[in-house]
């Protein structure tokens, strides 16, 4: 059985060590954002370090750990490389490029400069900081086009789905939450009075605020 087993685990590691990663396609969420209830929602100091730290988690994983065997570039960004995409929006596109942030971080004074033809030497601003493009899609596009982009929500500039959506503050469901939910949110009054008057706290503006 102990040789057996050992044979297995032999297998295992010469399996593993043939692995070749050819790329990786990343679906990623943004961070923590302000409420829609005051446009435009942002992200947040808290979301942009959870970005940031997402993009570092990954450029540990596919660039500078031992599992990296793409052959990306493991300092200087190749941009050939890399393709990063997010819709038009305060929140997704300003999450998209702290990820990369976290992904190709600044390189300092030794590797972000340039000697030019002069003899002169120039630093690239704020400590080496990496410009990475980041490609917008806009919603009409992706609703319309979704076979060429990466981004798919088919709801955005939809007009069924916000009739659907509106239709669910008429509904008997709506309704009833509404009204079995209205003491709750008034007792929350003396913690937010000096934010919101009382007739705003309801379930309603609660999950239009979501």
């Amino acid at each position: 059985m102990i040789a057996h087993q050992l044979l297995l685990i032999s297998l295992l590691s010469l399996t593993q060590a043939q692995e070749t990663i050819l790329g990786a396609f990343i679906l990623h969420r943004h961070g923590d954002r302000t409420t829609k209830a005051w446009p435009p929602a942002r992200l947040t100091d808290l979301g942009y370090s959870q970005v940031y730290e997402d993009g570092t988690w990954y450029r540990n994983r596919y660039i500078t750990g031992n599992s990296s065997t793409m052959g990306l570039e493991e300092n200087i960004v190749n941009l050939s490389q890399l393709s990063v995409e997010a819709p038009v929006d305060t929140v997704l596109q300003p999450a998209a490029i702290g990820w990369t942030q976290g992904l190709y971080p600044p390189v300092g004074a030794q590797l972000g400069a340039q000697t030019l033809a002069n003899g002169s030497t120039v630093e690239v601003p704020l400590n080496g900081y990496q410009l990475i493009p980041v490609n917008l899609v806009s919603s009409v596009v992706a609703s319309s086009n979704s076979e060429s982009t990466t981004w798919l929500q088919g709801s955005s500039g939809c007009a069924n789905a916000i009739i659907s959506s509106n239709n669910y503050f008429i509904s008997q469901e709506y309704m009833a939450t509404q009204a079995s939910t209205e003491s709750f949110y008034q007792s929350l009054y003396p913690v937010v009075n000096g934010t919101f008057a009382s007739d705003y706290l309801s379930y309603k503006n609660a999950y239009a605020s979501e």
